[in-house]
């Protein structure tokens, strides 16, 4: 039986990060294809197929596009254990609750976050229904976009419109409420 863990690490290919999984401290992503890059944490822990089974993206080619030289790994789940079938017919098997255990304890690490990606986790946690309300879907928040800002993406039916707010860049908390801010000055516009 393996044992899963993850490793984080910063991928400035891709101005992001990238989170690795590990078979028994064996790094599958390189034992495909050495070169690949990992997923972005949040991205690559938000996929349901972690949990439920199916088609688990796990690794993008080195230039860092999802999208191109996808790496996949098919999952089954079974009571006690969890399978990944790998490319090329290889197959690693997890205790199904030391699996889950490591996609939680992986899923709330923070030990990996920038400045800036401290920031946008903060940010991205805000309540944006107001503007969903008229139609503006948020879609992310970026610090690392423009310096001192933080870019926030809302799909507006087929186009995306991108709000910057200041920051000091120097406390997360900041970039928070500079947004928070905005929120209650874009929902109630006559406000101060």
């Amino acid at each position: 039986m393996d044992f899963l863990e993850f490793t984080f690490a910063e991928s400035r290919e891709s101005n992001d990060h990238e989170v690795r999984p590990l078979a028994t401290g064996i790094d599958i992503l390189k034992s495909l294809r050495p070169g690949d890059l990992g997923l972005d944490p949040p991205e690559f822990f938000r996929q349901p197929e972690l949990w439920a089974g199916g088609k688990l993206l796990i690794g993008r080619c080195s230039c860092g596009v999802v999208g191109c030289g996808d790496q996949f790994v098919d999952v089954e789940m079974f009571s006690d254990q969890v399978a990944w079938r790998l490319a090329q017919g290889g197959r690693v098997v997890f205790n199904k609750k030391q699996y889950e255990a490591a996609l939680e304890q992986g899923a709330a690490s923070t030990t990996w976050e920038s400045l800036e990606r401290t920031a946008e986790r903060l940010v991205s946690g805000l309540d944006f229904s107001k503007r969903a309300e008229r139609g503006y879907v948020f879609q992310w928040a970026s610090a690392r976009v423009t310096k001192e800002q933080i870019t926030l993406s809302f799909g507006v039916g087929e186009r995306q419109e991108m709000i910057d707010v200041g920051w000091n860049h120097r406390d997360p908390e900041d970039a928070r409420n500079s947004v928070l801010a905005w929120i209650a000055a874009d929902v109630n516009p006559l406000c101060p």
